[in-house]
């Protein structure tokens, strides 16, 4: 790992937790909607796995959705066939976006979290 200045530098994302008040509603869209794994469950969670990177999936304790969050933006490998699978899963579509070198699809997930599916061949450029 390379070291910025004054500190280490991460190498990238090894997990990020979202609270939510379904916890099972959140874990069907995640698994059946988008095809993530099941990796590890308990009373009040749920980690799931996509490549090397784990989204853990926490029951709120105050009853609030996504605390603090405002999207989660998950990369996929290519751009052909996004969207017929997006409606083949009956995920709702909520906007599309394309910049230079990207492009992405966003849908509404559980208790109005904003999923962004995003293909971008440079993941360098942002």
């Amino acid at each position: 790992m390379a070291q910025a200045r004054g500190g280490l530098r991460p190498a990238g994302f090894d997990h990020v937790d979202v609270k939510v008040r379904n916890l099972a509603a959140a874990r069907r869209f995640f698994e059946d909607g988008l095809g993530m794994e099941v990796i590890g469950e308990g009373e009040d969670h749920v980690f799931l796995i996509m490549g090397d990177q784990v989204l853990g999936l926490r029951r709120s304790s105050r009853g609030r959705a996504n605390d603090g969050v405002d999207h989660l933006a998950l990369r996929v490998p290519r751009a052909q066939g996004v969207l017929p699978l997006l409606r083949r899963k009956g995920l709702p579509l909520i906007g599309t976006k394309r910049r230079e070198g990207s492009y992405s699809w966003f849908v509404r997930g559980p208790e109005g979290l904003k999923v962004e599916l995003i293909h971008r061949p440079r993941p360098h450029r942002h």
